[in-house]
């Protein structure tokens, strides 16, 4: 019986879906199929800034895209109708829209464009045709497959002739020429200027850019510094715009001048600092006139490459000067008509002394930098000591400052007089150091006086060039001397009233700590050494680093010279890189080593690229002293990297733009 109702149950079933599906079947007769066209608006008014929205406002003629229904009807792009577009197999294929005239960029100069593919490369926008030069802005594709539009601001344009966009897809790879492009909404959108709600800072002159604040150039002439597209967008320097400027380097005083029309407030800003690239080497002056004029000095020591320079006038406050004036290549004629030097970035900037946060070390009597701990001479108002710029920066000596002491020679015992203040503790730094340049070979004198007085007499054998001479007062300790006292040419009247001794880092270092001064005559090549930063500088780093005197000789480190790295501590991945030029041999000398001085705790990344890459980190963890540190890299022998590439407080943000590290005889060693 239950068999009998399930048939029957079945069979009803199956009568029911028939009559269902009858039905349906006629009532979907009285419908017709969907469809659309691309515009079905008769009265739309042509807008000549679209190109073509492939529905409505086709406006420009592209033989070379069909129009298609929307293979993604998503939110970035809603519209029924796409441009489809097959890209060539050629690298410079590309979508070529002429439009036979100028195109008018006065108001409308931010092209824009909807781009979708499963291709990632570069989307190049080019402007050419007409007279003027073409110009082209990039965009990157991310080939996700998704709607996205893409900005291309040609505003700058609007003065030239350009009659022709062109549109590199995936600009510069070949392909097979089946790479599919979906694109929609080609159009001129309004020009935003970048600069709107920008206040404007005083102390700016020009940043060629949005702080535009004065005009550079002669009055009632053309402007002697254009604005010109950054040669370089590299470095310290990315910007868009920066000033070209062509100097007649035959003309020893041609100069770039900036009439700033009221005195100049150096009160705060006293610092005339602007970026500068450049060909060749040059001197340059910065000169403030106008009222009691001022000079400073300097040098373009590096080319083609962007470098901040920047000049002191903190001596020119209040002077009244009104005008800034530029000498490059100052005082030569040794240039063309059109030289050309590409400046930016023209501002006043605070001073800021370059010993903010450097510890001090009382061993150091004064190194006429930042280590000025003791006074020379009776009187506290005179120093007899005055801080001057190295005369020879080379040697055991480059750095930037030193002590300049006219002795009477026609005086037997005029001295150098320095007063420390209380007993000298000599347990342990007992060895009394000082760096001498003297033009004549002379007698020198050393004398701890203000206790049980000690002398020790020495020579200054060596002249025209920096060398290092130390006295040994061990047993002078606990003796209660309090001052020192140097005589120079010492018990002779054969000088002159007013002899010249160029002096520097006078220091009291342990016994068997001796400063090394480095004479690289005749010293071998060691290529196991990257830099020793003396007679060892056999590699330099990429962006090149400066060379100055050893600022903590110590046991730990006894080098007359180290490296200088500043580091941009707010960009996480700012380095320090060598590179070798080939592979890197690692198969018996495979541990990198160096020393690090620094002011601060941090990590420190160890890379080593080119090849098969390898990363080894480390923290520096002692400050203000020398410490080695030291990373295996044997497991990457044979992995052909051809650079080493050192980040410091590698990862970090939290540093400043100028943390300072120095680091000195960085090496490959054995296990």
């Amino acid at each position: 019986m239950k068999i009998a109702n399930l048939k029957f149950s079945i069979i009803c079933v199956f009568l029911l879906l028939f009559v269902f599906t009858t039905s349906c079947e006629k009532e979907l007769e009285h419908f017709d199929t969907i469809s659309y066209v691309p515009c079905e608006d008769s009265k739309v008014t042509k807008n000549h800034f679209i190109l073509s929205d492939f529905e409505c406002q086709a406006n420009m003629t592209m033989t070379e895209v069909e129009g298609v229904r929307n293979p993604a009807e998503i939110q970035a792009n809603k519209s029924k109708f796409v441009g489809r577009y097959v890209d060539g197999p050629d690298a410079w294929d590309a979508l070529i829209i002429d439009y036979g005239q100028a195109i008018d960029l006065s108001t409308n100069g931010l092209f824009k464009m909807k781009v979708r593919s499963t291709v990632a490369g570069t989307l190049k926008v080019k402007l050419e045709g007409g007279t003027s030069a073409a110009v082209e802005k990039d965009n990157a594709l991310p080939g996700d497959n998704g709607w996205a539009e893409y900005q291309f601001n040609f505003s700058d344009q609007a003065e030239e002739d350009h009659t022709k966009l062109v549109i590199f897809f995936n600009a510069g790879v070949a392909s097979d020429g089946s790479d599919i492009y979906y694109i929609d909404d080609l159009f001129w959108d309004k020009s935003i200027d970048p600069c709107d709600g920008v206040t404007k800072i005083d102390r700016i002159i020009n940043d060629f850019e949005c702080q535009q604040n004065h005009f550079i150039g002669h009055p009632d002439e053309e402007t002697t510094a254009p604005v010109f597209d950054n040669p370089d967008k590299s470095g310290i320097n990315t910007t868009e715009k920066v000033g070209k400027y062509t100097d007649n380097g035959t003309d020893a005083w041609d100069n770039l001048q900036i009439d700033l029309q009221n005195p100049i407030d150096l009160s705060t800003n006293s610092q005339l600092s602007l970026k500068i690239y450049s060909g060749r080497t040059a001197p340059i002056l910065a000169k403030l006139e106008g009222g009691t004029a001022v000079e400073v000095w300097s040098s373009i020591d590096e080319t083609n490459k962007w470098v901040e320079y920047t000049f002191d006038f903190r001596e020119a406050a209040d002077k009244g000067n009104t005008k800034v004036v530029l000498f490059f290549n100052g005082g030569q004629t040794d240039g063309t008509t059109e030289d050309v030097y590409y400046v930016d970035d023209i501002q006043f900037k605070e001073w800021q002394s370059p010993c903010l946060g450097v510890p001090k070390d009382l061993s150091i009597i004064s190194d006429f930098e930042c280590q000025r701990n003791y006074h020379f001479g009776n009187d506290p108002n005179v120093s007899t000591a005055k801080v001057v710029a190295n005369p020879n920066k080379s040697g055991v000596n480059t750095s930037d400052f030193v002590g300049e002491y006219i002795d009477n020679g026609t005086d037997a015992w005029d001295n150098l007089f320095i007063d420390m203040g209380g007993e000298i503790d000599l347990n342990t730094n007992n060895q009394l150091h000082i760096k001498i340049q003297a033009a004549r070979a002379v007698p020198l004198l050393a004398k701890l006086e203000g206790g049980t007085a000690v002398e020790i007499w020495g020579n200054i054998d060596e002249t025209g060039a920096w060398k290092n001479y130390s006295f040994d007062f061990s047993e002078a300790a606990g003796q209660g001397n309090t001052k020192v006292v140097l005589f120079f040419n010492g018990g002779q009247t054969d000088g002159t009233a007013t002899d010249t001794y160029y002096i520097d880092d006078l220091r009291f270092l342990p016994e068997n700590c001796d400063i090394i001064n480095e004479d690289c005559s005749g010293v071998e090549k060691d290529t196991t050494v990257v830099n020793d930063f003396d007679c060892q500088q056999n590699l330099d780093t990429v962006d090149g680093i400066a060379i100055v005197s050893n600022p903590k000789v110590s046991c730990a480190n006894r080098s007359a010279n180290v490296g200088k790295f500043i580091d941009d501590g707010t960009n996480a991945w700012d380095n320090l890189l060598f590179d070798f030029g080939g592979a890197i041999d690692l198969s018996t000398h495979n541990q990198l080593t160096f020393r690090v001085l620094s002011s601060k705790s941090v990590p420190v990344l160890a890379k080593i690229e080119g090849g098969t890459a390898a990363e080894i980190w480390g923290n520096i963890t002692v400050v203000d002293d020398w410490v080695e540190y030291s990373f295996d890299f044997s497991a990457s022998d044979g992995a052909n990297n051809s650079k080493v590439v050192l980040f410091f407080n590698g990862g970090q943000t939290d540093g400043t733009s100028e943390d300072i590290y120095y680091i000195d005889n960085i090496r490959f060693e054995q296990p």
